[in-house]
Formats: C-alpha cells, sequence, structure tokens
C-alpha cells in the first residue's frame, strides 16, 4: 500500500527542514568560517581554475557545505524512516516494527558504509540486549540505500557475522518497514519534488542563497587579498601561515 498522506507530510517536513538548516548555516557564513589553507588552494589552482578570488570563494564555500551536508542527510534520512516506527524504539533501536505478531527492533543507518569497527559491534550488543528484553523478538540493522553488494565488511563481519544480528538495506529495508514495495521510489519521488520546491521563508531557494553569500564572502576575500595574481597569492600565504 502506498505511504499514507500523513506519513507523507511528514516526510515531506523533515525533508524541507534539511533544506531550511542548509539555508541558515550558508546565511551564517563568514569568511573566516572557511578554513582557508593556501596550499590546497595553490596546488589545485591549476587544474579546478582556482586563479581569482570569485572561484575560490566558491570553492570554499562549497567544500564547507559538502562537509556537513552529508553528514546531516544521513540523520534526515534516519529521522524519515523513523517515521514507519510503530512506538517508541527501545536502547540501540530505533525502529518498531511488527511481522506476523512478532516484534522487531531495528536500528537504523542511512548507507552501507557509515560505521566504523567499535561502533558496528556496539549496535549489535545493543540489539541482541535489546532482543533478550523482548523474548521472541528479531534484532535487524537496517540501512536506507545501498544494494546488498555495497554493503561493507564491517557491517557484515561485526553486525552479522559476530553479532549475530541480521541486516537489510535499500529497497528491502524500506518496503519491510512500510510493507509498501515502492516505498524507496516514494521517497525518492518526495525528495526530489521537495528539492524543486523548496523556499525558505524569505521566498529564497538554497542555490539563491549561496549565490548571494558568494557575492557578499567574495567583496570581504577581495578588501582582504586581492582579486588575482601575485598579489593576491602572496596575501593569502602571508594572512594564513
Amino acid at each position: 500500500m502506498p505511504i499514507d498522506v500523513e506519513k507523507r507530510k511528514q516526510i515531506e517536513q523533515i525533508f524541507r527542514k534539511f533544506l531550511l538548516n542548509r539555508v541558515k548555516t550558508v546565511r551564517k557564513l563568514k569568511l573566516n568560517d572557511l578554513d582557508i589553507n593556501p596550499f590546497l588552494i595553490r596546488i589545485l589552482s591549476h587544474e579546478l581554475g582556482l586563479d581569482n578570488s570569485e572561484a575560490i570563494v566558491r570553492w570554499l564555500i562549497s567544500q564547507r557545505l559538502e562537509r556537513g551536508t552529508v553528514t546531516s542527510f544521513g540523520i534526515t534520512l534516519q529521522n524519515a524512516a523513523k517515521v514507519f516506527s510503530e512506538g517508541t524504539g527501545v536502547e540501540g533501536a530505533d525502529i518498531l516494527k511488527t511481522k506476523e505478531g512478532r516484534h522487531h527492533h531495528i536500528q537504523v543507518k542511512s548507507g552501507p558504509n557509515t560505521i566504523p569497527k567499535d561502533l558496528g559491534v556496539r549496535i549489535a550488543q545493543l540489539l541482541r540486549s535489546a532482543q533478550r528484553r523482548n523474548r521472541g523478538s528479531v534484532a535487524l540493522y537496517g540501512m536506507c540505500y545501498g544494494s546488498k553488494a555495497q554493503v561493507s565488511s564491517i557491517v557484515r563481519r561485526y553486525v552479522q557475522e559476530e553479532g549475530g544480528v541480521d541486516w537489510i538495506s535499500g529497497k528491502e529495508f524500506w518496503e519491510f518497514i512500510s510493507d509498501d514495495p515502492q516505498c524507496l521510489d516514494e521517497i525518492y519521488e518526495i525528495a526530489a519534488e521537495v528539492g524543486r520546491t523548496f523556499k525558505d521563508p524569505k521566498g529564497e531557494s538554497l542555490s539563491e542563497v549561496i549565490e548571494k553569500k558568494i557575492v557578499e564572502l567574495n567583496k570581504e576575500f577581495e578588501k582582504k587579498y586581492g582579486r588575482s595574481g601575485k598579489t593576491m597569492w602572496e596575501k593569502l600565504l602571508e594572512d594564513n601561515s
């Protein structure tokens, strides 16, 4: 059965909140927040065309956003999955799903390669503990995206083989928690629709906010280092070393 209207609205709100938080992050950015590494910029300048202030500022902002965006959206996907939980999860599990009278306690991560060894071991321990407290229940480790072939060796070894906890990922995961074979496609379309229609309370898209910030910080960069050429490179090194 398709995602019901209420759950769809919740997921839309979760995705919109992600973009709104990105907008807030961009608006708060200052030149000093960009972590200017003069050596990195210099070595990439020829290959990436970082030969003037605007190009450098655009690249710095992109790098800054990319670092936070991956982690932030991972949490966003996990929150979207939790919309399908049947109740409050126990310690170690994010989702409770009942199948044929059996409780399934599911720990959710965004993708197939997101955990180190120690965390894999800890997740398996917590899930087994939840399983012991609820006799007859099943512990599962779920990943919001990723094919079976992409699931990391850490999950396979420390969660499944040694930890004794099975895993599901991608399409199978979304179908399991929603009872809808098309759930993954629906979530994908919701993400696309939110991306197409998003405007913040000021009526601006994320791309418009980014472009304004590039203009703003480029002016500061030019004032401090210059627009291009030898003087710019010299000041860039002098002020950041």
